[in-house]
């Protein structure tokens, strides 16, 4: 029987990557939580950035495969040099890790991208620094600490999770429309879109399996935030029209990377996922 251990099980990813690892039969599966209410009984608390804590829970479950899928935000930097670092000392080269990344690696913003493109980083008074550079940091410790590692890079995550949770965005979109209020959304920002369930499928896989290295994961097709949400109100029975396009003025110290779209075909080389 596998061990695995879920990370950040209660959060919008990492809730739903729990309730889908918890059905496979082949499996045993523990979850971790920060902040309550925790959404699953079974879930056990913990703080990932308290050393001692962190280093008896891992201890006393051994895991084969651990999913990092905790989300810190504006604090992916601190969640990068204690927490991860944590987990990094206790992994063996018999442990799978898979580590949820993002699009904003690519922080200069002028892709597409492809799995071997260069990181790029933000200078660190920028408002997005602290989450884009953890991020990168983390990929690069990953990288030279250990090889027996996937890491999944995604778009905007979009889609009802597991527990009824819609992402923020999409959340926002239907309060304003169901109030028939105009809501905004920038037309020059271009991203890979993915529906959860599709991150989530393409993760089970690679717990199982025994593919490592960096993939990017989502459809080939790229969209800008305000055709994305345009489609999402059409899909949604909203009216459309009520989503216009938001201003592109920017200050430079909040300035937003423009295209972090990812190419995406390495992807379905190893994995059965077909992309909506």
């Amino acid at each position: 029987m596998m061990k695995i251990c879920v990370f950040g099980a209660s959060g919008y990813v990492g809730a739903t990557v729990y309730e889908k690892l918890k059905h496979a039969s082949e499996a045993d599966v523990v979850g971790t939580y920060l902040k309550e209410p925790a959404l699953f009984d079974d879930l056990y608390k913990l703080d990932v950035n308290e050393p001692e804590s962190f280093s008896n829970f891992f201890k006393s479950e051994k895991p084969d495969v651990v999913v990092w899928a905790v989300m810190s935000g504006p604090n992916e930097h601190k969640l990068t040099d204690q927490g991860l670092m944590h987990l990094l000392t206790h992994l063996t080269p018999q442990t799978k890790l898979v580590y949820i990344s993002s699009d904003f690696v690519f922080s200069h913003g002028d892709g597409p991208y492809s799995e071997e493109d260069p990181l790029s980083t933000l200078p660190d008074d920028h408002s997005f620094s602290n989450y884009a550079n953890g991020k990168v940091k983390a990929e690069r410790l990953i990288d030279n600490e250990f090889s027996n590692y996937v890491i999944l890079r995604a778009g905007p995550i979009y889609g009802e999770n597991a527990v009824g949770k819609l992402d923020d965005r999409t959340d926002r979109l239907s309060y304003h429309l169901r109030s028939t209020k105009p809501i905004d959304f920038r037309d020059d920002l271009t991203r890979s879109f993915v529906h959860i369930e599709d991150l989530t499928n393409v993760l089970e896989e690679m717990v199982f399996n025994n593919v490592t290295g960096v993939y990017h994961v989502g459809p080939e097709k790229k969209q800008s935030f305000y055709d994305f949400m345009k489609a999402t109100a059409r899909q949604m029975g909203y009216d459309e029209t009520l989503v216009i396009k938001g201003s592109e003025e920017e200050e430079i110290d909040t300035e937003i990377p423009k295209d972090t779209s990812l190419i995406t075909d390495k992807i379905k080389e190893v994995t059965n996922q077909r992309f909506r």
